[in-house]
This record gives structure tokens, C-alpha cells and sequence, in this order.
């Protein structure tokens, strides 16, 4: 899977996928294991706020809907999109500053495994 982690758009789609990618880090695959350090550490640098951290965590770290981050929240579904949109611009601000473009990782979904 290609990401392009130098704008938002790309940013989401790793954080979207980061369960797959850190499965695939215990299949051995390094790459993988560089991609979640390097999320990581983006993530811790990138000035989150408190609302922004939390609905990444909901949305991201958790799987909830962005209505139910909102629910378990007490704010609205709007206001969690804005937070996560305003998180993901930021963490790719880093990936930026980092000079980060495109990066390639492999992992097998979920499916994949199951039929292995």
C-alpha cells in the first residue's frame, strides 16, 4: 500500500490502516515496524491538542465511527471531523518538515491471513 504522508488525505489513510501495518510488523517486516515508530513519533510531534489527540484515538486507535467518538466524546460528529482533519494537517506538517513523501508498506488484511 502506497501512502502519501506529506498531506492529510495520506496521513488519514495510514492512520486508518496502522492495525494492518503493525500486524505485519510480527511477520517480521521492518519496514512496517519503521512506519509505526516514524507515525508515532509524528504524532507526538506534530502539537496536538487535547480534542484533537482524543479523536484521533477514537477514531483511529479504536475503530468508532466519528458519531461515536462524538457520543462518548459529549461534542458533535462535526466537531470531531474538524479535530481529526485539523490533527491529520498537522501530523502531516511534520511528515513534511521531515521531507517525507510516499512510502511503500505490505501487509496482508485480515481476510488474507485467515485464508493463509
Amino acid at each position: 500500500m502506497r501512502y502519501v504522508l506529506n498531506d492529510a488525505a495520506g496521513v488519514k489513510k495510514l492512520l486508518r490502516d496502522r492495525h494492518h501495518i503493525n500486524s505485519a510488523q510480527f511477520l517480521g517486516d521492518y519496514n512496517a515496524v519503521d512506519t509505526l515508530v516514524d507515525l508515532n513519533s509524528a504524532i507526538s510531534s506534530a502539537g496536538l491538542t487535547d480534542r484533537q489527540a482524543e479523536s484521533v484515538a477514537w477514531v483511529y486507535g479504536v475503530d468508532l465511527t466519528q458519531a461515536e467518538a462524538a457520543r462518548q466524546m459529549g461534542i458533535t460528529q462535526p466537531t470531531v471531523k474538524q479535530s481529526v482533519d485539523e490533527a491529520a494537517e498537522k501530523i502531516a506538517a511534520v511528515y513534511r518538515k521531515w521531507n517525507y513523501g510516499e512510502i511503500d508498506v505490505e501487509y496482508a488484511l485480515d481476510d488474507e491471513t485467515e485464508a493463509a
